[in-house]
Parts: structure tokens; sequence; C-alpha cells
């Protein structure tokens, strides 16, 4: 069996097509699973290039047509999504759908060393934040400094800062794009794009800046007039709002994407209710960093079963994209477990301090974690400086590479050493 058998597995690029999918396959909308095959195998057979000498007008492009129009309409979740907003609605999904974080590292890794030096001081001043702020808050609750909590996150608001003059020219940003659009409906979606993702990040920074300058001047003694909890409101009213994302979103995606969010939002409704003098034993506050923690160690160890199953499959010559991306994908379970590891640690500390009562500093907590994510850096900056992908010489964008010399499902070390490696 190939691609032109199975349309599940053609792994060619995906087609697109301005045809309603429904015709394609001569089918009603309301048409059922059942009626949709029938189409499609009835269709495949006359259109396959194997009965072409019966039926000249059929083509390559209109096989692969109805190839694709029965892989979306037999999957239900892409089936609704195109009911509801069409191919333009569909494309985005399947092009949000295709991005993980295998590929983000494969394109990333094809950076010139300029685009990479770029890119590690951005996540330099991201690792800074992560770890300065959690070790100045620990000394403040160990009393050994007596700074404000506005001092101590200063880190936050000073990027928070910068980022308003952004967004305050954005517009015109947007409305330049979008005049030069024309009728192009690309680039009208990706001014759309820009449009929702500034909105979108205006309504964030406002919630945030909101919600921790309510929360700070309530732990400075600025103000008494309102409780913890409702200094947590602004953020609760963002975590809502995102919920609108998840319209249309397969039920498996969806449902990773609320957990998470049930998480965060059940740890923050706890620690107010705590803080606001409530009866609540901080091992429950605590339990939804517990859960988060052993999750993301779930999910590691699920990815790294797919990742097997898929080095297993891989016994052809041409190597997709995603087998290609998937070849760097041990890096970045070493990468996540090492910052979950330390993570977790800390979580675990501080059940300790706060559950238990016992004799540990607020310091002690969080110094595993600020050690694992400052190794995640350094492990960071040795992939990408000293490594470049395997069998790609191209574009990321390259649908097909040819990688059999090489042995797959492994992160090469002793691949090619890039000639800007110091």
């Amino acid at each position: 069996m190939n691609q032109w058998d199975d349309p599940e597995n053609d792994t060619s690029t995906v087609v697109l097509t301005s045809k309603n999918l429904y015709e394609v396959l001569g089918v009603s909308k309301d048409a059922t699973e059942s009626q949709i095959k029938r189409a499609y195998h009835k269709l495949a057979m006359l259109h396959h290039p194997d009965k072409r000498a019966s039926n000249p007008t059929g083509s390559d492009e209109s096989f692969k047509e109805i190839g694709y129009a029965y892989k979306v309409l037999s999957d239900a979740d892409k089936r609704a999504i195109y009911d509801m907003g069409g191919a333009e609605a569909l494309e985005e999904q399947e092009g949000m759908a295709n991005i993980n974080l295998d590929q983000l590292l494969l394109n990333i890794l094809m950076w010139e060393a300029g685009q990479k030096m770029l890119f590690l001081f951005g996540l330099l001043i991201l690792m800074l934040e992560a770890v300065v702020v959690p070790i100045l808050g620990s000394l403040r609750l160990d009393s050994v400094i007596s700074w404000s909590w506005f001092a101590i996150t200063a880190p936050l608001w000073i990027p928070m800062c910068l980022v308003v003059p952004l967004l305050v020219f954005a517009p015109i940003g947007v409305y330049v794009q979008y005049n030069s659009a024309k009728n192009d409906p690309q680039l009208i979606m990706q001014a759309r794009a820009t449009c929702m993702g500034c909105l979108a990040t205006t309504v964030f920074l406002g919630c945030i800046a909101s919600s921790g300058a309510m929360l700070f001047g309530k732990l400075d003694g600025m103000a008494a007039s309102w409780s913890y909890q409702q200094a947590m409101i602004p953020l609760y009213v963002f975590e809502g709002v995102l919920l609108l994302t998840y319209v249309g979103v397969p039920l498996r995606a969806a449902a990773e994407g609320l957990l998470w969010k049930g998480l965060r939002v059940a740890f923050l409704v706890l620690v107010a209710m705590r803080l606001d003098g409530a009866n609540v034993w901080w091992m429950a506050v605590l339990s939804p960093l517990v859960a988060w923690v052993l999750c993301s160690l779930g999910m590691v160890l699920l990815d790294v079963h797919q990742h097997h199953v898929l080095k297993a499959k891989s016994t052809s010559k041409d190597v997709t994209m995603e087998e290609e991306a998937s070849r760097y994908a041990p890096f970045l379970y070493a990468l996540r477990g090492v910052v979950l590891v330390g993570a977790g640690v800390s979580v675990g500390l501080l059940c300790l301090r706060l559950g238990l009562q016992c004799d540990i500093t607020f310091l002690q907590c969080v110094v595993p974690a600020g050690v694992s994510i400052g190794a995640g850096f350094g492990m960071v900056c040795w992939g990408l400086l000293c490594f470049r992908p395997l069998g790609l010489d191209g574009a990321a964008e390259y649908e097909q590479c040819d990688s059999a010399s090489e042995s797959y499902g492994t992160f090469q070390g002793t691949a090619t050493m890039d000639s800007d490696c110091p």
C-alpha cells in the first residue's frame, strides 16, 4: 500500500483547494461517515493513477483533492472545524497543530549565528527573571531583606514597560499591513493575526499589571480595601477569555490545555484563599503544583514512547520533515526533564516547609528550580552553538529530506560542528 491507496499515510504537503470538500466527494453536508467513505472509495477507484487509461480526465491533482477531502471529512474534529470556518479555519488550525517543540528546535538550529545569539540573549533575560525574582522573594520571606514587593518584582515590571511603546505603535503597522494586502487572502489573514496578537498581548499585560499592582500593594500594606481574591480577578478574567481559543480545537489538544488552565486557576484561587485567612491546609494549596509536575513528567514519558514508535516506523529512504525534526527530540526530553526535576524538588521542599513546618528556608526551596533553569539554559546554549541539523542543507520548509545514511531517532553527538561555534 502506498500514498495513492491510503490518504492517512500520505506525508506530502497538505492539499489546499478552494473547492467545497463536500462537492469534491459529491455528498451532502449532512452525509454520514459511511456515505463519505463509500463516495471516497468510488471516486478514488475512478481517479487512481492505475485507472487512468479508462479515465483520461483524471489527474494527480484531482486524486489528491479527493484524498484530502476524505481525510478532513472522515475526521470528526477536522470536519467540525471545516463546517464552522471553512478551509481558512482548517488551514490555520492545521498549521498551528503541526508546530511542535521538535520542529521549532529544528528551525532554530538552522538559524545564522547572529540570530542564534540574539535568541540566546532574549532567553538569558527570561532566565534571569525566572531565577532572580524567586530568589529575592524567598529572601524577603526569610526576613533577610526588607525590600518592598514592588522592588523585588522590578525585573518583571521593566520589560512590561518596554513593551508598551511597541503596543502603542502596533495599530499603525497593522493598518499599513492590511492596506498593502489588498485582495490577497494570505496577507489579510496575516494582518488579522497580527491585530489579534497585539490585542491579546495588551489584554494579557493589562491583567498582569492590574493583578500585580493590587497584590503587591496589599502585601506592602499600601492598600487594605481589597482582598487577595479580588486582586486575582483580572487574572481570572484573562483565563476566562483564553477559553475562546479552544473553540474548534481537537478534543485531545483542548483537554490538555484545559488541564493546565484548571491547575493554574486552582492554584491562584487556593493561594488567595489562604492569604485571606481561610483555613486551608498548605498541602492542599500546593496540590495543583504537585499535579502539574507529575502531569508534565507523564507527558514527557508519553512523548518518549511516541518518539520510539515513530522511530520504529521510519524505514523508508525519504524522511519526512516531522521525522527529521524528531531526530532531535531526545535533546528536548532531556531539557524538559532537567527543568521539571528541579521544579519538582522545589515544590516538594515547599510542601515540607509550609505543610509540615520543617526547618527549611524559602531560599533552600527555590535553589533546585534555579539550578535546573540555569542547567537548562546551558544545554540550550550548547545545542544551538555546537550543533546543526543533519540531512538538511536548506530552509525548514523542505517537505522531504534524504537522510537514509544517518541513524534515526538520536541526538547526534558526532554532528557536524557549526562553523560559527566558538
